[in-house]
């Protein structure tokens, strides 16, 4: 029996306590949504409080979701989980794996040992990092100025390697690349595939990559950890506009509700188990 009271009671102690400006909370089962509840505010000493309704900058909770685009995909015969990825996008062949630097600080790249797939790139063991914790590939962006991939920007995928493919796992933009190939293969870009084919299908109507006018009075803020672990409101920059893209990294990028995030959960755990 689910305890909502002492749900009501654990959440709103992590309010109370300062622990975070405020959350909001939804929890589901086959019969539908069990829980559903905001606590505390939106941003920190600001009076708008959080509500269900709430839209967050979901980030990395965007890859679950062009996982799942990817794999419609691979059920409609238009990609394949083993299939060379360079068969989608050519400039793959291209891609080498930086190995270090040399004499000068020159980056020292070579031929990669093995195939990137599409199934390398869903469990992140294709050889992608991520500049922000691999020093090696934090200083090849400082040297060469490879854009990070939440610019749109498709030379952002041209980034080399971190390891061989199939040899480790690492977190990095492995799930961009991914968005990438739904883009060719489908000939939507990714916010329009999501939209026509995730989105409207399971009623998320409050999630998308481009910030809407009308979120304005809903939409949560960032907030920073300091030294001495308080919270601070941070500045976000807006993203790009779908006219600035060149193609839609799904990475990151999403803004979500609660609500709307959790019809996907329950939309692919059904599928999962059927």
């Amino acid at each position: 029996m689910l305890d909502r009271a002492q749900i009501d009671k654990t959440l709103a102690t992590l309010i109370s306590k300062g622990d975070i400006p405020g959350l909001a909370a939804a929890a589901a089962d086959a019969s539908g949504v069990v829980y559903n509840a905001a606590f505390g505010r939106r941003s920190l000493g600001a009076p708008a409080r959080m509500t269900e309704d709430s839209v967050f900058r979901i980030a990395s909770m965007t890859k679950a979701i062009t996982g799942a685009a990817a794999m419609q995909m691979v059920e409609q015969g238009k990609l394949s989980l083993d299939q060379p990825a360079r068969e989608i996008l050519p400039f793959l062949a291209d891609t080498k794996v930086l190995d270090g630097f040399g004499t000068g600080g020159i980056p020292t790249l070579r031929a990669p040992r093995g195939e990137i797939t599409l199934r390398n790139l869903l469990t992140h063991t294709a050889g992608f990092v991520y500049d922000t914790w691999n020093a090696n590939m934090h200083r090849y962006a400082q040297l060469t100025g490879l854009p990070a991939a939440r610019t749109g920007k498709l030379a952002a995928l041209q980034a080399p390697l971190g390891y061989d493919p199939g040899t480790k796992w690492e977190y990095g933009i492995n799930i961009d690349i991914a968005g990438r190939m739904v883009e060719v293969v489908s000939g939507l870009d990714l916010e329009t595939y999501l939209q026509r084919h995730i989105f409207a299908p399971l009623g998320m109507t409050d999630t998308s990559f481009i910030q809407r006018p009308e979120w304005d009075s809903r939409l949560t803020t960032v907030h920073a950890r300091q030294a001495d672990g308080s919270l601070e409101p941070t500045a976000t920059a807006a993203p790009p506009s779908a006219a600035e893209r060149e193609f839609f990294p799904g990475g990151g990028g999403l803004y979500s509700t609660t609500g709307d995030y959790l019809r996907f959960l329950r939309a692919n755990s059904t599928a999962s188990a059927s």
